[in-house]
Formats: structure tokens, sequence, C-alpha cells
């Protein structure tokens, strides 16, 4: 029969070993947690169309942008930091909900509208903004925007910058003139000028030419 101190041993030593697995076994079912859900976030999706549109595909004009086919990782990003207070907009987080959601729910709901096609289900052919010169957008954006968007404006995860082609312009001369105002941070780099150097026009070439990247018509620039 065992002493007394040798059970006591025994039994700390079981305890030791049991912690020591413990972060490994919570690290795990982390990892299970976030796996992304496509029939939970069509769930979840059902408030941001209220705002977003049914297949989350705006309004024309970009009073509510296009979500639709963003980059599952930077749809993440954005939902975070609007649910952690990072970005403020009271309709996304009373409407959308977003104060109340998990990460496993923003990871399947990112995942949802990452994966909605726009040309399958509510085909797209967003206007070029009036007065606009879409080679000089072009040119600009090739030297300055492509290496972070991508050639054909389609982001770039490495950089964690958004899909730009498809998007309103209306939207996208809001965050532009946010940016200018230091009121959101572009390229999280709360130090950046990328936009100080343009005049009005050349931001209205840019995203001019933003407009017709995916363009449906034959004439397509």
């Amino acid at each position: 029969m065992s002493s007394p101190l040798v059970r006591a041993l025994a039994f700390s030593l079981a305890v030791s070993g049991a912690s020591a697995i413990t972060p490994s076994v919570l690290a795990s079912t982390s990892e299970a947690e976030v796996e992304p859900d496509l029939d939970h976030g069509q769930r979840l999706h059902r408030q941001c169309a209220l705002c977003h549109g049914q297949y989350s595909q705006g309004i024309l004009g970009g009073k509510y942008p296009r979500l639709a086919g963003l980059p599952d990782y930077y749809l993440m990003k954005s939902l975070t930091d609007y649910r952690d207070g990072v970005r403020e907009h009271a309709a996304m987080t009373v409407v959308g909900g977003l104060r109340t959601l998990s990460d496993n729910d923003l990871a399947s709901l990112s995942a949802y509208i990452a994966s909605i096609d726009l040309d399958a289900v509510h085909p797209l052919d967003v206007p070029t903004p009036d007065g606009s010169d879409v080679e000089n957008g072009e040119d600009i954006y090739k030297s300055d925007c492509k290496t972070c968007h991508g050639r054909s404006a389609e982001g770039n995860k490495r950089k964690e910058s958004p899909k730009l082609a498809g998007q309103y312009d209306g939207y996208l001369f809001r965050q532009i003139e946010k940016f200018k105002a230091g009121k959101r941070m572009h390229a999280n780099d709360p130090e950046d000028e990328t936009f100080v150097d343009y005049s009005d026009q050349d931001i209205l070439d840019i995203i001019g030419f933003v407009t017709t990247i995916d363009d449906k018509s034959d004439d397509k620039n």
C-alpha cells in the first residue's frame, strides 16, 4: 500500500500534467470555433440585407456600399473594427447587431458575403462619374494604387487592402474624404498621406477608372 506522501505526490503530478495539456486543447477548440459556417453566415446576413440589399449589392450612389464579393479577410477586419468600436457607424452596430456577435459569427458572416457572386444573382454595371478622365485615372492608378489594390483592383490579402472594382463611386469618394480628414486610417498607417498631393480632379479620375474595371460592355476600357 502506498504511503500518504506518495499518493499526494502522484496527485500533484496528475494535476500538473492536466494543466500542461490544457492550453493545446483550448487552442484546438478555439481554432475549431472560428471555422466559417456559410449557412450560419447567411442567416446573420438577413440583418445586413436591411441596408445593403438581399445580395449585399448595396445601393446605387453608394449610400450603402456593395459588400458582395469583397475578400473575407477585409470583411472580417472591417466587421471586427465596427464591433470593437475602432470604426463607428450606428447602423452597423445597432441594426446589424454587431456588438453581440462573436469572432465565429463574424468569420461565418464574412465568408458568406465574400462567396456571393453578383454576376450570377444580381449583375451590376457601376456607372462612371461624369467629368472623369479615365485615361488619366488609369495612369495614376497603375503608378500609385496597383501595388496595394492589385492590377484589376481585386485587393491584396498581404496588405489587407480591399477590392475596389465594382464599388460605387459615391462610396469611394466618401472614404477618400475620410482618409484626407484623418477620420479613417488608410493603409493601416496613421501617418499615411497618400491623397495629400492629389487634386480633386485626380481623385475623380482615379475613381472613374476604377468604375470601368469590371464593365460588362463590349467597349470595356
